[in-house]
């Protein structure tokens, strides 16, 4: 009788168990579906959001994701990756989000070089095929006019240049792999006239200080 009431006993504690890893499974994919909801409102958002309204956003950022930080390794792996993709996202916004404050972007100037240098005003909104001509009109038109860019200029071009990054990893599955490939070579020369207008500019506070 002992053994039966003990293999009762082990019976009921591991379908306890069982039922409460089932319960926190479903919890996670609830989280995980109200975040993936949340983040496809916010990407056409994401940087039209004035500055009063971002501690609301950072708030909701948080509250979706305390559930999903604490139970990360309970995800399947195509889950933690969706996950990880959607922090990654989010960093970037904050990030150019932080740019934006620091060096005050003026929303109509902002517009103009968006337009300018890339064909729109919605480069959150640029469909998958368009997004490797948005990248090359970029590059062309950062590589024909960065000599004659203040330091002005060049927090708008970044700040441009941060938004169609953010639009790339958002659509990254869609596109295929010619225009990767084009696109990863033409982040790597944005970068490249980055660092060469960062060299100049240490170049001229040398010389300033002699």
């Amino acid at each position: 009788m002992r053994t039966l009431k003990k293999y009762l006993l082990a019976l009921l504690f591991t379908g306890t168990i069982l039922g409460t890893q089932a319960q926190t499974k479903s919890q996670l994919d609830k989280d995980l579906e109200d975040l993936r909801t949340w983040m496809r409102k916010k990407s056409t958002q994401a940087d039209s959001v004035t500055r009063a309204e971002w501690p609301t956003i950072k708030q909701e950022f948080k509250t979706l994701t305390s559930g999903l930080d604490k139970n990360t390794e309970k995800l399947s792996q195509e889950s933690k990756q969706e996950y990880n993709q959607y922090k990654s996202r989010y960093s970037e916004w904050e990030e150019r989000n932080e740019l934006r404050k620091a060096v005050a972007l003026d929303g109509h100037e902002l517009e103009r070089w968006e337009e300018v240098m890339t064909g729109t005003t919605r480069i959150g909104s640029i469909k998958p095929a368009d997004l490797r001509n948005a990248f090359i009109r970029m590059t062309d038109y950062t590589r024909a006019n960065r000599r004659n860019w203040s330091l002005r200029d060049w927090d708008y071009a970044e700040f441009v240049f941060g938004e169609l990054n953010t639009r790339k990893t958002e659509v990254l599955e869609k596109l295929n792999n010619s225009d990767k490939i084009k696109i990863a070579a033409l982040q790597v020369e944005m970068a490249t006239l980055k660092k060469s207008r960062e060299a100049q500019e240490a170049y001229n506070e040398m010389r300033e200080k002699r």
